[in-house]
């Protein structure tokens, strides 16, 4: 093999590729954000967008972050690793993270509800409590 073919790019067609270049996803999941909104004020119906389940662009979800803002409540849970939930600047529109242990990004969604169903207290916890105080 002759080696002066590997030393040039001369004959290569090398394609630079736009990093400003988006997939659709912001666009597309403004939609469906507003979609859901009506949802929920019509039917009290609840939605979640995995955030983690679709290709983006680089900077693409983090302009979709800085658009939709942040709101005054912030939460944060510990069980079997960290969660975050914090409300927009858009009542109603909630992004929800999940950590591992060690800290990486687990899960990440944007959740259309009134309230974060992991927010909630679950029956089975309650019954805890109850049975709890019952023994006092």
């Amino acid at each position: 093999m002759n080696n002066e073919a590997f030393s040039s790019l001369e004959g290569i067609s090398v394609q630079v590729e736009n990093p400003e270049l988006e997939t659709g996803n912001f666009q597309s999941i403004l939609m469906e954000i507003k979609f859901s909104l009506e949802q929920l004020l019509e039917q009290k119906k609840s939605h979640i967008i995995d955030l983690r389940a679709m290709p983006w662009s680089p900077g693409e979800e983090h302009k979709l972050e800085k658009y939709l803002g942040k709101g005054e409540v912030h939460i944060e849970l510990d069980a079997l690793g960290k969660s975050t939930f914090y409300e927009t600047s858009y009542s109603g529109i909630w992004v929800v993270t999940h950590y591992s242990e060690d800290g990486a990004v687990i899960a990440k969604a944007i959740e259309i509800t009134y309230m974060p169903e992991m927010v909630f207290s679950q029956d089975e916890e309650i019954k805890d409590s109850l049975e709890r105080f019952e023994k006092l």
